[in-house]
């Protein structure tokens, strides 16, 4: 059965501002509401608002966060949902397929599947590909069918923004642990699991794309294995046919070669024989992986490679602008090597190419208050979002930028709070000061 679901409940957004509960301020509907707003310019303009409640202190906010969440209880099993998802400026009407295990329960934090069909097809297929292992792990699926063009993956911010607007619905409707949400697809939407992970880093636990992989090309936006350092430290197990298109088996031999190299926590790469576009389940444990992994929401170091602007957030590290050489797109020099290399051999000047174009930044906690941070040429201003456990009220922090000192004294905030929790609505991290470094 098909029914219609609406992102944004009426009741919530007709609230009052400043409701009362019967012993002090009701910040559950309020935090409710934020979250429930449309857009992101009513949400940042609704938590300016509650910030400036004189009645509600910092502390207040955060004990409401911690404990954020009035879910509905949910049938169990298979179900498709028509949605309508704020897209960009959009609404698109949106087919979710979901599952939801036995075991779910609206008082508990259960881990989240976001699982990406392939081209042509729809979510009921990923649906079938996960259900028992969902069972088995107390996890919900949600497998949205693309509202667009199904064809191959383009690689588009469209794609990129569809795909977290079901996110935010899922979130909003079940009562998910944000430190274990996962991501999966199958060719189409193999490329866009890797995207994600690669662009959104500090969102997903894990992640397991299937005959998919990053992209080796200069122009369009569509190169992001110039982004695999931002993955590092983030569990990954890909199964691919070893006969598939040879483009893309380089690309993911390529890229597991140089996770490794660059050190890599847990990533692995299962290139099965005797299979072309099409892979074998039962080479991972799949029950061992999801039960085993978790997000780490403030890790002590966080790298960020960046090209693209509006895309420099990494767990609780911002980088806010660039200059040349950073550029999304680029040009190959038609150098003597490059017409004489195959086509593997151009496929590695073209990352060359672009990693001279990728800028880095690299921030370590080195103690409450003091922070190590190292850049490549090009990235020129940043930020850190920082929680009460990060620095000590009324000291300052120190940040050691590329051999540089700088010295700020951060303040706590409400409207950094509130306006972190309106779009991410993050229990397990609540940043309440921030730092810009230029």
């Amino acid at each position: 059965m098909t029914t219609l679901r609406v992102l944004i409940p009426t009741l919530l957004l007709t609230l009052s501002a400043g409701a009362l509960g019967a012993d002090g301020p009701d910040l559950k509907e309020d935090l409710e509401a934020l979250v429930h707003l449309p857009t992101p310019k009513q949400r940042a303009t609704r938590a300016t608002q509650l910030a400036k409640r004189k009645d509600v202190e910092l502390d207040d906010w955060l004990a409401a966060m911690r404990e954020f969440g009035s879910f509905e209880a949910q049938a169990e099993g298979t179900r498709v949902e028509t949605v309508e998802l704020r897209v960009g400026a959009d609404v698109e009407r949106t087919e979710l397929h979901l599952h939801v295990p036995d075991d779910y329960s609206p008082e508990r934090r259960a881990p989240l599947l976001l699982a990406f069909h392939g081209t042509g097809g729809g979510g009921g297929y990923m649906i079938e590909l996960w259900r028992r292992y969902a069972e088995q792990l107390g996890m919900v699926v949600i497998a949205p069918s693309e509202a667009g063009k199904n064809d191959g993956y383009a690689f588009s911010e469209r794609e990129r923004l569809a795909a977290l607007a079901a996110l935010r619905w899922a979130r909003l409707e079940f009562n998910i642990d944000e430190d274990r949400i996962f991501a999966t697809g199958v060719s189409r939407g193999g490329h866009l699991s890797w995207d994600l992970a690669l662009r959104y880093p500090g969102i997903l636990a894990g992640i397991a794309p299937m005959i998919g992989s990053p992209r080796v090309q200069p122009r369009l936006g569509q190169n992001n294995i110039r982004y695999l350092e931002n993955v590092l430290d983030l569990p990954i197990r890909d199964l691919q046919g070893e006969g598939d298109d040879p483009g893309m088996v380089f690309n993911l031999r390529f890229v597991f070669g140089r996770l490794e190299e660059l050190g890599a926590s847990d990533a692995e790469l299962f290139l099965q024989k005797g299979l072309g576009h099409s892979f074998n389940m039962s080479a991972v444990n799949w029950e061992e992986f999801f039960a085993s992994v978790e997000r780490d929401p403030f890790p002590s170091r966080v790298i960020r490679r960046v090209a693209r602007s509006g895309e420099g957030r990494a767990h609780w590290v911002e980088v806010l602008e660039t200059k040349k050489p950073i550029a999304e797109d680029f040009d190959i020099p038609m150098s003597a090597r490059w017409r004489k290399a195959d086509s593997d051999e151009q496929r590695v000047i073209i990352q060359e190419v672009a990693d001279k174009h990728t800028g880095r930044l690299e921030l370590e906690l080195a103690g409450p208050g003091r922070f190590e941070a190292k850049s490549t040429r090009g990235v020129e201003r940043f930020r850190l979002l920082l929680p009460q456990r990060a620095f000590l009220e009324g000291k300052p922090v120190n940040v050691v930028w590329n051999g540089k000192k700088i010295r700020r004294r951060p303040k706590a905030s409400k409207e950094l709070l509130l306006s972190e929790f309106a779009e991410r609505f993050d229990r397990s991290f609540l940043p309440v000061a921030e730092i810009e470094v230029r």
